[in-house]
Parts: C-alpha cells; structure tokens; sequence
C-alpha cells in the first residue's frame, strides 16, 4: 500500500522522471488516444523502472497498439484519488494501471476494474504469493494481478551496534529506545531512531504496526477494535519514542524521503523503511554508508514472545473496466508480472517479486543480498484493512496517529476517538 509514496523514491519527480525517459513512452495527464494506444498508467520510480521493459514489450509487437506510459502523482493517495475521478467520471482515458494492495476492495464494488478471474487462471494464481493473490478477491472475483510485493524492515548502524558493544539488533521496542538512545549519544550521531510519522498513508501504516506489534489490531472479523488496551499500548510506543528522545519531534513530519536521507546521510543509528532502502546503499550520489556498514532485522515488538509484525503488501497490475483495449490490457499484464520483468525489477531496483520461486534465483541474491531476510519477513508480513471502506479509515487513522505522535492527544485518546470514528464510518459503509 504501502510508497508509492509510503514506498520506494527513485529520487525522481515527475519531471525529472519524463526528462530521462526513452521517448514516445511517456504521455502527460492529457486525453489518451484510445484508438491507437494502450495506457498504462504509473507513478514516477516505477515508470523509471519498467522502461526498458515496455521498449522490448514494444519491440516486440505483441499487441497492435503501442504501450504508453502515463505518469501519475508519486504520492499514492493523490494517486488513488485520481483514478477514483476517473473512474466516476466512466473515463477510459488510462487502460492499465498499477494500484496499491489496498485498491481493488476499494475499486471492484463500484464495478470499476476489469473481472480477471477467468483470465488469472487458478494454475497462474498458484505462481504468486497467496498472500498476495488473495489481497485481489473481492466475493470471489479477481481483480488484479500481482506484480512486486514489499514489508516494513529495520534497518541499523551494524558500525555503530557493534562499536558500543551490542552483538545484535533489538528485539522489543523498549530496547530499540534504550539502544537508540545510548549510541546516538555515545557516538554523537544527531538522531537514535527514524520512521514514517506524517499525516498520510505511510503513518497510517506505521501506526498500525505499532499496534499490531502488541497485539492489538484495527479490525477482527469486520468488527473495529483499535479502541483495545493494546491498540492503546502500540500507539504509546510510538509517543515515546519522540518523548524519550529516541526519534526526534520532526518525525511527525516524516514520510520516506526525509527517513531516507537522514539514514543514507549517517544521522540516524535505526530507521524504518522499505526494501528498496538497501539498494540505494552503493550509490554514493546518495549514500555515505557502504552495505557492510548497514544491517537489516524484522521490525522489534512489544513483548518478548509476540510474533513479528509488519505492515506491506505490495502493487498490483489493474485494468479499467471501461477499457476499450481488454485483450492488449491483459497481454500487458501478463508480461508485466511474468517472471522475467519481476525478476529485473528485483535485481534491478530492488522490488520484492510476488513469485516465491524468485527468491531463490542467484542473480536476484546477488544484487540484493537482502532478499534473504526479506523472504522471512514477508512470513510475518501484513496488509492494511482491505475493505470498501479503507480510504475513509486511512484518512482518519493517518490523522489521530500524527496527532497522538505530536502530543496533541493522549494515545489512550487517540484509541477511543479511532473506535468511534472507524465505527461510524463502518455503519454508513453497509
């Protein structure tokens, strides 16, 4: 749902990313001509990403018409906005789109995507994640197909960890906070502890895995329980770490790229990000730490004996109901999540693939030696709330949390504002 703006930045803007593409890939935001391309639309890294492929897609003349890529806003909830005015607007104006883990529950009710069930054959289901497949049914219908996944991590100063004494990450939060605190100081490193605060997506995300690090959970059985003690207990977590010390007030300001830039920029001792984080390691345009530098480990939990928790997903590939190309849309698709393209994007740019099969491929480990903790930590990773109804959720959740995370409300406050909030907006959703 997870950049992609709780996600992966390439560093591209918008126009830096037309700027370097291959010409006659990328289209602007006007009328697409239907009658003689097929639209894929995308946010900037992934269109950076994917543009070589769509060249050799091209090349290839799979389809009649030629693939256009479309740019679409980086931030995924301007994104998903965007689309929605398309979509109730009946407009065919992008055929194929990338979406987030959360977007086909939000997006199939209102008969806007394509049904893929018959297409996304069970045998072809099977070659993905079920995790990832199973994000896409809405009553039993399939609508998107898998195209990368990605989870939450902690990333660490192993230099620093190692330095001041301590042979392994932390575990628990309450020793993230101790040992943030103590090498931050110890080695005049300005800042012990980083992660995505801001009133957006990425908080919303982050404030979950707080609470589910405890336990404690959003919604169980369609029911709304983040209103529970360890909804309460996750949300404290994640003040503390901003009254302790441990993460500087700014972090409620924070989404991936200032998270980003104060870790790559050896600010920060621990910082909670993407994947992708660790590919930007040998770029030293970005980076002033070397991968030997740097240590990966599951998110910490509340207690010793809690499972490991992070919240991710991953993006799919969609098709517009409205589009007047179904069979070009679908090619596209297909070539786009086989195992070829999701294998460059992870060997490449650092995209977890959604096909197990993958994770074992010796190219992809030797570009991306963190695939081999990534694969445990996609066991233990979640998904936001996929209902209907998740937009409205995320927007308040993303509110409350920051708010809670600034001080402006006590976390026990937040809880109890969410419970009757999420509630009400559950009642109108039936």
């Amino acid at each position: 749902m997870l950049e992609i703006t709780r996600r992966r930045l390439l560093g591209l803007a918008g126009a830096g990313a037309t700027a370097i593409a291959a010409p006659g890939l990328l289209t602007g935001c006007g009328s697409s001509k239907e009658s003689t391309q097929v639209v894929f639309g995308a946010t900037p890294d992934i269109a950076k990403a994917i543009e070589k492929s769509i060249a050799r897609f091209n090349d290839s003349k799979v389809t009649a018409k030629p693939v256009k890529v479309r740019l679409m806003p980086a931030d995924s909830s301007q994104f998903l906005d965007q689309m929605r005015t398309q979509f109730q607007a009946g407009s065919a104006d992008v055929d194929v789109f990338g979406g987030d883990i959360s977007w086909s529950a939000q997006f199939a009710p209102n008969g806007w995507l394509a049904d893929l069930s018959e297409r996304f054959s069970t045998d072809l289901r099977a070659q993905h994640l079920k995790a990832a497949v199973d994000a896409n049914v809405v009553e039993g219908k399939v609508y998107g197909v898998p195209w990368y996944w990605d989870a939450g991590l902690l990333y660490y100063r192993k230099d620093l960890l190692e330095k001041a004494g301590y042979t392994a990450p932390p575990a628990t939060w309450d020793e993230l906070r101790e040992m943030a605190l103590k090498i931050s100081r110890d080695t005049k490193t300005p800042f012990g502890f980083n992660f995505q605060g801001a009133n957006y997506e990425g908080g919303t995300v982050n404030g979950i895995e707080y609470i589910r690090s405890a336990g404690g959970d959003v919604l169980a059985d369609g029911k709304v329980t983040i209103g529970s003690p360890e909804a309460v207990q996750g949300l404290t977590t994640e003040r503390t770490m901003v009254t302790s010390g441990a993460a500087p007030a700014g972090v409620a300001n924070y989404k991936e790229d200032e998270c980003l830039g104060a870790f790559l920029g050896g600010k920060t001792v621990f910082t909670r990000q993407w994947v992708y984080l660790y590919g930007k390691l040998a770029d030293k345009q970005q980076s002033v730490l070397g991968p030997d530098q740097v240590g990966v480990a599951e998110l910490p939990v509340a207690r010793a004996g809690l499972n490991p928790v992070n919240v991710g997903g991953g993006w799919n590939c969609m098709v517009n109901a409205n589009s007047r190309n179904q069979d070009d849309a679908w090619k596209l698709v297909q070539y786009l999540t086989a195992a070829e393209q999701q294998k460059e994007l992870a060997a490449g740019y650092a995209f977890l693939p959604t096909r197990p099969a993958l994770y074992d491929d010796k190219d992809i480990l030797k570009a991306m030696p963190v695939i081999t903790l990534a694969k445990q930590a996609i066991q233990h990773t979640t998904v936001p709330p996929l209902t209907a109804y998740y937009s409205d959720m995320s927007l308040a959740m993303a509110k409350t949390f920051n708010a809670s995370l600034r001080g402006a409300v006590s976390p026990a406050g937040a809880a109890e504002q969410l419970q009757t909030a999420l509630e009400q907006i559950v009642a109108k959703s039936k």
